[in-house]
């Protein structure tokens, strides 16, 4: 009676692993950024960026994203942001996907900034994003190329920590090097095919230098890590990228300047 129980637990356990195989691939990218919050009142400023995502350390295109948004002030620490995301997604890598395609994304966010850690500063940031794909499908002209059916909907919630130190001074400004670090995790959820999965996951070490009150260059490591179900013969593929990160940030303050008291 026993041995009848313990079969079948037994077959189970030894395929598990098979039908839980994940497949890796490691790449090597190169990414340009460029971000920054433009003050235009005490209460309003627009959101800028743009990245410029290669492969192959910069030889192929991985992703062009571009993404400009409006900020509200709640305060110096809680800022409140409503955006919008342009992607478009090349193939790339050993694994790439069957045709480029596009997304068009709205955003919400919430960032809470200031808290601090002796001379270290702590960011928080939480986003939520209502993401419509572009689906393509063989063309009746060339199944080798995609045509547009339609576009696919999900949402994605996005939490980052982020921390700043300043190095060798008590704060970070004009002259001054920092260190950066943080990590970024991306969860999917509303699928109809997969849901609840952690989709990626960004963790990265920077160094900071603030050249002038508005601008500042970042340069670091970032390794990437993008989870792909049924993208290899119906396998799950874990995408694990090392990148090479360089990001321009600008933050102008536009406000008229306040007229001296008479």
């Amino acid at each position: 009676m026993m041995r009848k129980i313990l079969l079948p637990i037994l077959l189970i356990a030894a395929t598990a692993p098979a039908l839980a195989q994940r497949v890796t691939d490691a790449q090597q990218h190169l990414w340009i950024s460029h971000w920054g919050d433009q003050r235009i009142s005490e209460r309003w400023s627009f959101h800028t960026e743009g990245h410029w995502r290669r492969d192959n350390l910069g030889k192929d295109w991985q992703q062009l994203l571009l993404r400009p948004a409006i900020n509200f002030h709640l305060n110096d620490q809680v800022l409140l942001t409503q955006g919008y995301s342009y992607y478009f997604n090349y193939a790339y890598g050993e694994h790439p996907i069957k045709y480029q395609n596009w997304e068009h994304h709205l955003f919400q966010q919430v960032q809470l900034s200031g808290q601090a850690i002796g001379r270290a500063r702590l960011q928080h940031r939480f986003r939520m994003e209502e993401r419509f794909i572009a689906k393509l499908v063989p063309s009746s002209d060339d199944p080798a190329q995609g045509e547009f059916e339609r576009y696919t909907y999900q949402s994605r919630f996005r939490y980052r920590v982020w921390l700043t130190v300043p190095l060798g001074h008590e704060k970070v400004e004009p002259g001054v090097f920092s260190a950066q670090f943080y990590d970024e995790v991306f969860l999917n959820f509303g699928d109809s095919q997969r849901s609840d999965y952690i989709h990626q996951n960004r963790i990265s070490a920077l160094l900071g230098y603030q050249v002038s009150k508005p601008f500042s260059v970042l340069a670091g490591y970032l390794y990437q890590t993008i989870n792909r179900p049924g993208a290899v013969s119906g396998s799950d593929l874990m995408e694990l990228n090392s990148t090479v990160h360089v990001a321009l940030v600008c933050n102008l303050d536009l406000r008229k300047p306040k007229n001296p008291a008479q």
